[in-house]
Parts: C-alpha cells; sequence; structure tokens
C-alpha cells in the first residue's frame, strides 16, 4: 500500500500485535486482550500515529477525501465526483479499527490491570474522538462490542444516536460519558504518562483534560438540532480558561529514515508524480471572496467575481503556485485564474478539453507552507521537491481556533448570544492567523539563504512579493474588521452571522477535511458549487457551478460508504450501503 510505512511510530505496529497492511476487513475482531506484551509508552505512539494517519489530511486519510468533497482539494479519485465504492475507504476504516482502536483498547485494557490511570483516561479520550469521527462519516459503527475479539466474533453496528447519547438497555456508554470518565482518570492524584510517548501533548495530563472538555463542546454542538444542549454547552462555556489552550495535533519530525514527515508533503514534494490539486472554490473564496463563480462562463474559466475586492493575506501560505507567469494561456490548464494566470487546478468533475493536461506535475497549483509544510509562495514559481519546505506541520485535528469557532457557533446559536459570538469570532480568526505565523516563523524569516542559490532569499524574489515571513499584524487587524463587518451584516453581500462563521471556520481549516464536511452537513455553510443540477437534489448548501464542462456522478453524498470487506465478514453488520435515497442516509444531527 502507497505510503503505509510513513513513520517510525506506524512502523512499530507490526513488533506489536496486529499488522494490517492493505488486508481484508477482520480487525473489528482482532482480539486486543492477548497480545503480545507491550509497554504502554510503546502503545501510545502507535495509536497517535495511526489516528493521524487515518483520519488525516493525506492519501490514506479520510481527511483528503472529505477535503475533495468539500472543494478544499481537487484530485482524480471518484469521491471527488461524488462516486463510491465498497473499497473507496475500506484501508481507513481496517487502519482505524486494527491500528489505533484495537491497540487503543489494549492500552485502557492494560493501564487499568496496572492502574496507570493517565494512560488510561488518555486512552478513553483517544477512543471517544475516533469513534465520533467515524459516527460523524459513517453513521451506524462497531462501539459497545468492537474489538473485543473473541468475546464478540460479530459485533453489533450500534446506532449512531445511541453512540453519542448512550444507550443502557443495549449496554452502550455515551461518548459524553465516556469522556467524563478520560477527563476524571487523567485528573487522578499521581496520573502521568511519557513524555516523549505522548506525541500530541508531550505527556500534560492537564492538557488532554482540557482537550476532553473541548471534545465535549465540539460534540454538543454538533447535536444541537436534535436536542437541548443550552445547559451542557453552557456550563462548559462558563470557564473558558477550562477549554483548550494548545492544539490537539500530531507532531511531525523531519526524518527522512525512517519517513517521518507530514504525508500529505511526501505524495505532492517527495512523490515526482504529484497528488493534489488545490481546490477551485476555497481558492476563490479567499482571493475574491466569493468562491461560487456565478458570473457567465467563457469557455471553461469562468471569470472570478472581483467586486469584494479582498485577498485574503493567508493565501501565499496555503498554496503554491508552480508557474512563474501570470500569463493566461486559454488551452494549456483546465482551469487558471483569468486575473492571475499563476493560479492552476483541475475543476471538480471536469471534462474540459485541457483535463488531462492539468495532470501535469510541473505547472498545477499544490497545497503549501501551513497545511503540509510546503513551498511558500513568494513568487518564484517552478517545481517543488524537498529543497523548498521541510514537511514538519503537524496534522491538526482539534486546534485552538477550531475551539474558537465552535464557541461562537454555540453563543450564537445555542445560547443566543449575539455579541459573544463576534467576541469569540473575532477570537478564532485572530488564533487561525496566529497558527500562521507561528508556522511561518518556525519555517524560516527573509534572511534564510536559499539552499541553492549564492544570494539571500530576500534578494531574488519578484516585485509585489514578499519573503517569507509572518504576516504583518495590520494586515491581520483589517481581515480580521472586515470580517467582523461582514457578521455585522454592513458588508457586501449580505450574508447571515452563522455563514460567516462557517465560511471563516472552512477557510482556516483547510488541512481539516473531516470537520468541515460534518459542519456543512449540520449548517449548510459555506455554499459550497457542483458540477451540475442533478447533483444537487434536495441538499441545500450546493449550487450550480456554472460551468459547461464539469460532470458529477450522482447526488452529493451526506454519508460515506462502508468498507464492503467490513459488512461481508461480519453478519451482524448492515445487508449493503446505506441507500442514498432512503431516510437513513443521513446522520442523526444532519437536519
Amino acid at each position: 500500500m502507497k505510503l503505509r510505512l510513513i513513520s517510525t511510530a506506524l512502523a512499530l505496529a507490526s513488533l506489536l500485535f496486529v499488522s494490517p497492511g492493505c488486508k481484508d476487513f477482520y480487525d473489528v475482531n482482532v482480539d486486543p486482550l492477548h497480545p503480545t506484551k507491550a509497554e504502554l509508552p510503546q502503545l501510545l505512539p502507535v495509536v497517535q500515529t495511526g489516528m493521524s494517519t487515518y483520519l488525516g489530511f493525506s492519501i490514506s486519510g479520510l481527511g483528503q477525501a472529505t477535503s475533495a468533497l468539500m472543494q478544499q482539494l481537487s484530485n482524480g479519485r471518484s469521491i471527488g465526483t461524488y462516486q463510491q465504492s465498497g473499497d473507496s475507504f475500506g484501508n481507513q476504516w481496517s487502519g482505524l479499527y486494527t491500528d489505533v482502536l484495537a491497540n487503543n483498547e489494549q492500552l485502557i485494557t492494560q493501564g487499568t490491570t496496572e492502574q496507570r490511570w493517565g494512560y488510561v483516561g488518555v486512552g478513553q479520550l483517544q477512543k471517544a474522538y475516533v469513534i465520533s469521527q467515524l459516527v460523524d462519516l459513517f453513521g451506524d459503527v462497531p462501539y459497545s462490542e468492537a474489538v473485543k475479539g473473541a468475546q464478540v466474533l460479530a459485533p453489533r453496528y450500534d446506532k449512531d444516536v445511541d453512540i453519542y447519547n448512550g444507550n443502557s438497555s443495549l449496554g452502550i456508554q455515551s461518548l459524553f460519558s465516556l469522556i467524563d470518565e478520560g477527563i476524571a482518570n487523567v485528573s487522578k492524584p499521581g496520573a502521568n504518562i511519557s513524555g516523549s510517548a505522548d506525541l500530541v501533548y508531550g505527556g500534560s495530563l492537564d492538557k488532554w483534560a482540557r482537550f476532553g472538555r473541548t471534545l465535549k463542546l465540539k460534540l454538543y454542538v454538533q447535536i444541537r438540532k436534535t436536542r437541548s444542549v443550552q445547559s451542557e454547552v453552557l456550563a462548559l462555556l462558563s470557564n473558558p480558561t477550562a477549554l483548550l489552550q494548545d492544539d490537539f495535533e500530531f507532531k511531525y519530525s523531519n526524518s527522512e529514515t525512517p519517513a517521518n514527515r507530514n504525508i500529505s508533503f511526501l505524495s505532492n514534494y517527495v512523490d515526482v508524480a504529484r497528488e493534489d490539486f488545490v481546490g477551485r472554490y476555497l481558492y476563490l473564496l479567499m482571493k475574491y471572496g466569493d468562491g461560487t463563480n456565478a458570473t457567465t462562463p467563457t469557455y471553461v474559466r469562468p471569470r472570478p467575481n472581483t467586486s469584494l475586492a479582498y485577498t485574503d493575506p493567508r493565501l501565499p501560505y496555503y498554496f503554491f503556485n508552480q508557474l512563474t507567469s501570470p500569463a493566461v494561456d486559454a488551452t494549456a490548464y483546465d482551469y487558471q485564474d483569468p486575473n492571475n494566470g499563476r493560479f492552476v487546478t483541475l475543476r471538480q468533475g471536469s471534462n474540459g478539453p485541457a483535463s488531462a493536461s492539468a495532470t501535469s506535475a510541473s505547472s498545477r497549483s499544490l497545497p503549501g507552507l501551513y497545511p503540509i509544510g510546503g513551498r511558500y509562495d513568494d513568487g518564484r514559481g517552478g517545481n517543488v521537491n524537498t529543497t523548498f519546505g521541510r514537511g514538519v506541520v503537524a496534522q491538526r485535528l482539534l486546534p485552538i481556533f477550531n475551539a474558537r469557532f465552535l464557541e461562537a457557533e454555540a453563543q450564537l446559536t445555542v445560547l443566543n448570544n449575539r455579541s459573544a459570538a463576534r467576541a469569540a469570532l473575532q477570537s478564532a480568526l485572530q488564533a487561525s492567523f496566529d497558527k500562521v505565523n507561528a508556522i511561518a516563523s518556525a519555517e524560516g524569516t527573509s534572511t534564510t539563504p536559499n539552499p541553492s542559490l549564492s544570494q539571500p532569499y530576500s534578494t531574488i524574489i519578484p516585485a509585489g512579493f514578499r519573503p517569507l515571513a509572518p504576516i504583518p499584524a495590520a494586515e491581520v487587524a483589517a481581515y480580521i474588521a472586515a470580517a467582523l463587518d461582514r457578521f455585522d451584516g454592513t458588508a457586501t453581500p449580505a450574508k447571515t452571522p452563522l455563514q460567516v462563521i462557517m465560511e471563516e471556520k472552512y477557510v482556516s481549516s483547510f488541512g481539516m477535511g473531516t470537520d468541515i464536511y460534518t459542519d456543512w452537513r449540520r449548517t449548510g455553510y459555506p455554499i459550497i458549487t457542483v458540477p451540475d443540477n442533478n447533483n444537487i437534489g434536495t441538499n441545500a448548501g450546493l449550487q450550480e457551478d456554472n460551468d459547461p464542462l464539469t460532470r458529477g456522478s450522482g447526488l452529493f453524498p451526506r454519508r460515506l460508504f462502508y468498507s464492503q470487506s467490513a459488512l461481508t465478514a461480519n453478519p451482524s453488520a448492515p445487508k449493503n450501503q446505506v441507500d442514498p435515497n432512503s431516510a437513513n442516509y443521513r446522520i442523526f444531527w444532519d437536519k
């Protein structure tokens, strides 16, 4: 399997009790109670690496597929045109159950036996996070009977609503209760874990407790349309200092042997074939404030709406344009920004005359510094390789800015406090820019020499571009002020406050496809484009892209397909994939 052995910790999995590779699905039946003996500090990094890998922003993770659905990315894989099969996510499904949940269950079981409550609590919080992601993407999944090995050979697929809220008659513990147990265990006197083994928080159990409380807030906000969560949300927000203060993310290093760098960096900068294109919608939203291309198309390049006249200052940190010339070629590329010819990508569902040539590895615009530790766009263009970019940017899972956006949504929609929502939005945006600037500062400054040239890096960039450095404070302040104007309804075009919150969260969350896919299904924002009306159906939050040379392959999906081998191997599993036309096609919170 491509990129299977991508880190030291994941490679360790083969030394423990599972070694999945590209395999059929028997993972929920793996017996975690009778493994080859492993020390808890060995188990923990294996779980965390697998969690980042299979939920992350790469060919190996669900974050890439969902980013393609949400048009942050565009690639040739079928999910980008709304085609799914039972093989689409089999590796991610089996990896999450075998590499992650089975190892994690051993962490909890063995930690309980040894009364090492720090490991138990962290394991419970990791379990709640991973299971919640599985529910949010697939719906009913094995949970209460999963990874029990010989004790339960055919684990039941618990109902999505029961997993969130619990069902005592069926022995299903709610995710909220599981989180509470995890917080209690990491908070016990004397609880501790190895700092070197914890690749997320370096052994800080206080940070794990903050994560747990923030995860509860996330899940309450996600189910706010299904039942009242006002008292629970109010209790969590009454003490904001007890919530996330440090990003929940998996940290990479620049190790090459063995490879331990950002996986998407490997597939886009090390692999010469390149894996991804930047999504046209995300680019246009950031560049022009309008990703829908609502104007009349000309040939294969609808002209962007430039009337909003703002450019997100994060653009050169998000994307790297390999072209050096802004000249527009009417036939060479599938999509080229007619106002800035350096941006080139493949349109979602393109069947245009240049769609094949757009796959050139040397011309496309790629994910850059911010999402994967790639190259900052200083205007010089050129091909990409490991000379530019180190691939050490972490896989973000629940960063601080995401927690602030959750607070903004909760204040607005649950507590009906618009002024508090506005303040939380401002804080979220500042945290988002702070994250970009922290990555820029860690990567280098304008004094960094170019490894391949004798003169300083700052002397060779084209006019109108800047060397790599943090975004100036004045530009950050101006962008945030404009976003708050949109929230207040004093900007054009008119948008609802919730729409502004979710659009800004969408942009800030580049590289976190699973959560923005969940957010869109819950809120209908941002309003994204699809190739044609046949892809919309009754779905809110979709708009035809007015592009005659794009085509989808069915309705925009509201959930991902199960691994077919999982359905075949388990007699308790659903007999078939969920019918997109049935009432059960939506996750219970998707209203």
